[in-house]
């Protein structure tokens, strides 16, 4: 028997098939609002994953261009709004497809990647930003390392936070994927060590503690380089970024940046 989740998807899919419309839109949040829970004012992200996987099979199954999703996308964006947690209202939708993304990268890349790249500019908050590194990004760097890397390091120099967010949230899921990168891991983020953006600096502090869970010593020696840096961005990512070290290595750090 199928659950609320293949019914969502399987809504959507038919609203994509027809024509994406704002009607469409207001009919998918009504039913996905469904599921909001009283303690909080969203739909969770569980639920939002599977019913984009979901959507990515059918998806899959039928063919199916990808123009109606991408007009499904920018349409959710005229509800625009702050939300609690520092979110955007239209999540919901977004977040479905970026899940069905992720779906679709599996069988075709190519597709997913293109998507990708025609959305990234729309990117406006930490949730869905963080999904589609997870989701879609992470493992289409898995699949071709070197073409990505290259890629993303072109995304780091976008004036748009969030687009340089993804590309550094990509880190801790590939890194988690591929144990033995952390070396390619860290020359990317010595781009971004000095970043000055808090959304940002979180990001690099994030993909740092990732790495030092696979190759401590490795990311020893690369924090002391940046904790001896004139830099107060870097060393604050220093400090965020060692604290999967080992307690002798994190004090040994601290005496560098004259914190003890």
């Amino acid at each position: 028997m199928k659950g609320k989740e293949f019914e969502t998807a399987n809504f959507i899919f038919q609203e994509i098939k027809k024509g994406v419309t704002y009607d469409s839109v207001s009919s998918i949040k009504e039913m996905v609002g469904k599921e909001r829970t009283e303690k909080i004012s969203i739909t969770k992200t569980p639920f939002l994953n599977s019913v984009g996987k979901e959507l990515g099979k059918l998806l899959i199954e039928e063919r199916c261009e990808l123009d109606e999703l991408l007009k499904l996308w920018k349409l959710s964006k005229a509800e625009d709004k702050k939300l609690e947690q520092g979110l955007k209202g239209g999540r919901e939708i977004r977040l479905i497809i970026v899940s069905a993304l992720g779906e679709v990268r599996k069988k075709e890349s190519k597709l997913a990647e293109k998507f990708l790249l025609e959305i990234i500019q729309d990117l406006s908050d930490w949730e869905v930003c963080d999904q589609l590194a997870l989701r879609v990004l992470s493992n289409l760097a898995t699949k071709d390392k070197h073409r990505i890397f290259s890629l993303m390091g072109e995304l780091v120099k976008s004036e748009n936070k969030w687009i340089r967010r993804l590309a550094i949230a990509t880190i801790p899921p590939y890194i988690r994927a591929n144990r033995s990168e952390s070396k390619l891991c860290l020359e990317f983020l010595c781009n971004v060590m000095e970043e000055k953006d808090k959304d940002v600096q979180r990001a690099v502090a994030w993909a740092l503690r990732e790495i030092s869970k696979k190759d401590s010593n490795l990311a020893f020696e690369f924090l002391k380089k940046w904790a001896k840096a004139d830099s107060k961005d870097a060393k604050k990512i220093v400090r965020e970024g060692m604290r999967k070290l080992s307690e002798v290595q994190q004090e040994d750090l601290r005496k560098i940046m004259g914190l003890i």
